[in-house]
């Protein structure tokens, strides 16, 4: 079968790391180790596991940079090679183990693709799993799998960029009726954008920004307006056309970052103070109440600090490399600093469910529809043209980028 796989090589790695950026077309050579190639379908790994054939799948921003080499270095211990990319999924379910209830052959599912100690068949899980945080495992590297946090970055469980891939029973959840595969598929993203939103705890009338406006970002809008719909949003973006897309789904202004300029509007959208000092860049007293920083640059981290107000809440929820940041307005306001990685069971209205079930439900019901965010569809043949969209997204006007992997569809 053809299957989006990476191939760990350090001559490489280092080699397209370095030249990614300036060369790209090193992306679809030899030198590569991420390419399109044909694999042996996978088996199912015990009797509570799935095949999943997927209808779309797709392709996300971390997977961009397992693309370019350019993921942190920090991760590496937690991954293991070759592996098949792909964590964002709409399939069909082809075989299922003998052990596997609530599913059959042919339902639409979506897979959450954390490993967690259920699947590496660890006994007692470790004390996030057992609350319910599968996706914040602390044995990665442990148990009956090959070393990796979730399906399409580890040897053991294939991802979905592929024609056939495979899921833990307990990864499984149905797509309702009446959601389509455009939305099912982005259930994960969506999924995280919500655990990022339900963990802040607003109140009503809070200001919030929300920084870059890709998938992931508006993803938080859509997360921001359906569960506080009272909330303001402000946002910040340098692209015209997904600075638009956010406008339309509910953010007040949209805001281009650097210089005084930039300061001064949120002073005034907001009631702050602003203040200039000698050879450093203004501060806010008073500011926005929350950031959602769906970049995770040295400038977005450092301009965030400087415009939230005193006990304001910074989520990072994009990961750039950060440089030198001066992280005195952390001290001086008592900020709160919030990593956001992945999703797990959440508290909504007083109930008790996964992140995965409450985007279904909000699809299902209405509330929410985000298929207007696929702008770009490719078949795995289509490899090097979907590349250079992921690559162009201002001149393509791409916001996500699926694989078609159904022939049907």
């Amino acid at each position: 079968m053809k299957a989006l796989t990476f191939e760990y090589s350090i001559p490489k790695y280092l080699l397209t790391g370095a030249l990614s950026d300036r060369k790209p077309q090193i992306l679809t050579s030899w030198a590569a180790p991420a390419q399109v190639r044909e694999v042996e379908e996978p088996k199912l790994l015990g009797p509570d596991w799935v095949k999943v054939r997927p209808r779309l799948a797709g392709f996300c921003g971390s997977d961009l940079s397992i693309v370019k080499c350019h993921e942190s270095l920090t991760l590496q211990p937690f991954a293991s090679f070759p592996f098949v990319i792909g964590h964002e999924v709409c399939g069909e379910i082809a075989e299922k183990g003998d052990e596997v209830e609530g599913f059959e052959v042919g339902d639409r599912v979506t897979v959450m693709p954390a490993l967690g100690c259920l699947q590496r068949r660890i006994k007692p899980p470790c004390r996030v799993c057992a609350d319910g945080s599968h996706g914040l495992c602390e044995n990665w590297t442990e148990g009956e799998l090959a070393a990796g946090m979730f399906v399409g970055n580890t040897a053991g469980v294939p991802g979905f960029i592929s024609e056939m891939g495979v899921a833990h029973a307990a990864q499984l959840y149905r797509v309702p009726e009446g959601v389509s595969d455009e939305n099912a598929v982005l259930t994960e993203p969506f999924a995280v954008s919500l655990h990022m939103v339900l963990g802040n705890r607003l109140r009503s009338g809070e200001t919030v920004m929300v920084i870059g406006h890709g998938v992931m970002g508006l993803c938080t809008i859509a997360a921001l307006k359906a569960l506080y719909p009272d909330v303001r949003i402000l946002g910040v973006e340098v692209d015209p056309f997904h600075s638009e897309v956010a406008k339309s789904m509910g953010v007040e202004e949209v805001l281009r970052p650097g210089g005084k300029g930039f300061y001064k509007r949120v002073a005034e959208l907001t009631g702050a103070k602003m203040y200039t000092p000698l050879l450093a860049k203004p501060i806010l007293i008073g500011g926005v109440d929350r950031v959602f920083d769906a970049v995770g640059s040295t400038q977005t981290l450092d301009f965030s600090l400087r415009v939230l107000a005193h006990a304001g809440t910074y989520n990072l929820l994009g990961i750039s490399p950060v440089k030198k940041v001066d992280w005195t307005p952390v001290w001086l306001k008592e900020l709160t600093l919030r990593g956001i990685y992945v999703y797990g069971q959440e508290e909504h209205e007083g109930q008790r469910m996964h992140a995965f079930e409450l985007a279904l439900r909000l699809f299902a019901q209405g509330k929410v529809d985000l298929s207007h965010l696929i702008t770009h569809r490719f078949t795995l043949d289509e490899w090097p043209k979907a590349l250079d969209t992921a690559l162009n997204k201002s001149r393509e006007k791409a916001i996500k980028i699926v694989f078609a992997l159904d022939k049907e569809i």
